[in-house]
């Protein structure tokens, strides 16, 4: 499960948070916090979190895999014990020397003993390989219909990434991955050893996509460019081709024995230490050391560090020491179970194998009650004692398209005057009037109106509260599309009453009318069942641009707002907050005079 992987980064002092890639990378990205800037708290200040790491994986799980192990090696380090000297016990349990030199050993991460084990020897061993020094290496070719790696790992990017075997270290396949971009000063390259070569060569592209990510995180400026860790090797001459189709196809049954071999057979042995509980996420330091009695090696001997029990030596790629910190956005984030909801409900209202997962709806089998239903997509306050038509006459002046669009603001300065009932007829019917009818079926016409919805079943109705409008008494009023009529709600509240109940009670306060959207859920689930609530969301963005719009055109202000509480208006309007529910609000006033400003 991937919260043990994240209680095993918090155990040790540290936090996890999830990085935003850019979509072009097919990828998932964990950054290593300090414990302090755990919360995924909404910051506007935008505040400087300092990385101190970055895992690139398949999936959060592979991320958060990585970041457990570089917390163990970060906390190692700053323990003051980096080498971990004479703490080490081979696979066979005997204690050993030590290391002989300072550097921290190999910490590998899994779900078994015997898995961290093998990712900790694989770590230590690419880290050998890289710094033997990479000249020449065999191109794996076939990896996808692009024709190379990058497929699985970038798409529509000027450039790619190549694959290839650089070899074996201790008798283990070495796999190196090099990413060239058109637009970056150097192309990128990493090193991975794995006995399942297939997985190396993904591991290799995840580990060369995690350098990516990190050209391109912001730094201080204080900080110079980060070291190259795997060794500059993206000029390697490539010997030969391997289709991928040949490599190694799966892991051997028993990876750690098959491991141990390897390294006897070409004279070293593995001394490991457990540092994780193994009920959960098994953890563990590895190192590797030559044994008594080595066996000839083919393998190139790599670069010696000098011996030394200082920590400064060698450091494991710990970002926040060359100057990395967090993207903006990542401090303007929030805690999963805060969305949670939200993202079971989209989940649950994906559409999946085509339409499959919608019931098929043929007007021509329904009754012709049922059909002349679908045209009567509206309320009915037949019976109010007070009722408005709103049919203007003649045509408004309008603002062009261009002025229109230049000229919106929702804070723009409402003046103390009242709108007229012209002004209001004219919104209200070139916004959700009937604008005419379409021919479905024999016998049924359907309306159409100056707002689209999905499926034509208009979902959405419009309530307005007024306050300021000539030859309108105040009160709250259902607008009916097909009489065009104001037709009487509730007058027993006024504005400035309800306005109490809004995020900005003195803005609304100022309005001469406020728009109220009510989102009718059953008009259109009957027929898009979970999906039905993203059109009823949607038909309602659709309406209330239309109002802002023709608001606008009208010279009029409009400021649409969110900012309310639910059950209030539901009961106000008389909903039940379930079947039909309030969705927006939208202010309008006249504007102020000579105001022309945003």
């Amino acid at each position: 499960m991937d919260e043990d992987m994240l209680r095993c980064v918090t155990e040790q002092g540290f936090a996890a948070r999830t990085l935003p890639l850019p979509l072009y990378v097919r990828a998932h990205a964990e950054v290593l916090v300090p414990a302090a800037d755990a919360g995924e708290r909404l910051d506007l200040r935008a505040a400087d979190i300092p990385l101190l790491d970055v895992a690139v994986a398949a999936d959060r799980r592979g991320a958060l895999r990585q970041l457990v192990e570089r917390a163990a090696v970060l906390r190692i380090i700053r323990s003051g014990r980096g080498s971990l000297r004479g703490s080490l016990r081979d696979s066979d349990g005997d204690s050993g020397a030590g290391a002989r030199d300072g550097s921290p050993p190999a910490v590998g991460a899994g779900d078994s003993h015997d898995e961290a084990v093998a990712r900790a020897i694989y770590l230590e061993l690419a880290r050998r390989r890289a710094e033997s020094g990479i000249e020449k290496g065999t191109l794996i070719t076939g990896r996808d219909p692009a024709g190379g790696p990058e497929g699985v790992a970038l798409r529509g990017v000027d450039g790619r990434i190549d694959c290839y075997l650089l070899g074996e270290t201790a008798g283990v396949p070495a796999v190196g991955a090099v990413l060239r971009l058109d637009r970056l000063e150097r192309p990128l390259c990493a090193v991975v050893c794995d006995l399942w070569e297939r997985r190396g060569v993904e591991r290799a592209v995840q580990a060369v996509l995690r350098e990516f990510v990190v050209t391109t995180l912001p730094r201080r400026e204080d900080t110079d460019r980060a070291p190259f860790p795997y060794g500059d090797f993206h000029d390697v001459v490539a010997v030969g081709e391997t289709d991928f189709e040949v490599l190694t196809p799966r892991p051997p049954r028993d990876e750690t024995g098959e491991l141990r071999d390897r390294l006897r057979l070409h004279g070293h042995r593995a001394r490991v230490r457990v540092l994780g509980p193994a009920d959960r996420t098994a953890l563990v330091a590895c190192r590797l050391e030559p044994t008594a009695k080595s066996e000839p090696s083919t393998e190139s001997e790599p670069v010696k560090r000098p011996t030394t029990d200082t920590e400064d030596d060698w450091r494991p790629r710990d970002v926040a020491a060359l100057g990395l910190r967090a993207p903006r956005q990542l401090s303007l984030t929030y805690e999963r179970d805060d969305v949670r909801i939200g993202r079971v409900y989209h989940e649950n209202s994906k559409m999946r194998t085509a339409y499959g997962t919608l019931p098929v709806v043929d007007i021509a089998e329904m009754s012709p009650p049922a059909r002349r239903l679908l045209g009567q997509a509206y309320r009915d306050f037949g019976h109010a004692r007070r009722q408005y038509p709103m049919r203007p006459a003649g045509r408004p002046r309008l603002l062009t398209l261009d002025q229109v669009v230049r000229r919106r603001r929702s804070w723009a300065a409402m003046g103390d005057g009242e709108l007229t009932r012209a002004e209001l007829a004219h919104l209200l019917t070139l916004s959700y009037g009937t604008t005419g009818a379409a021919v479905a079926g024999q016998d049924l016409r359907l309306p159409l109106r100056a707002t689209p919805s999905a499926g034509g079943l208009y979902s959405s109705d419009l309530f307005v509260l007024v306050d300021r409008v000539s030859g309108v008494e105040p009160g709250l009023y259902y607008f009916h599309p097909g009489k065009r009529l104001l037709q009487l709600v509730d007058d027993e509240r006024t504005l400035a009453e309800v306005a109490e109940y809004t995020g900005y009670r003195e803005r609304a306060g100022e309005a001469a009318a406020m728009v109220v959207y009510v989102g009718a859920f059953r008009r259109n689930q009957w027929k898009y069942r979970e999906r039905g609530y993203r059109t009823v969301l949607l038909d309602c963005g659709h309406l209330a641009q239309s109002v802002v719009t023709t608001a606008t055109s009208l010279g009029l202000v409009a400021h649409p707002m969110i900012a309310f509480v639910d059950d209030y208006f539901n009961a106000y309007v008389g909903v039940d907050g379930v079947e039909d529910a309030v969705l927006y609000l939208t202010l309008l006033g006249p504007r102020r005079t000579g105001d022309e400003a945003a």
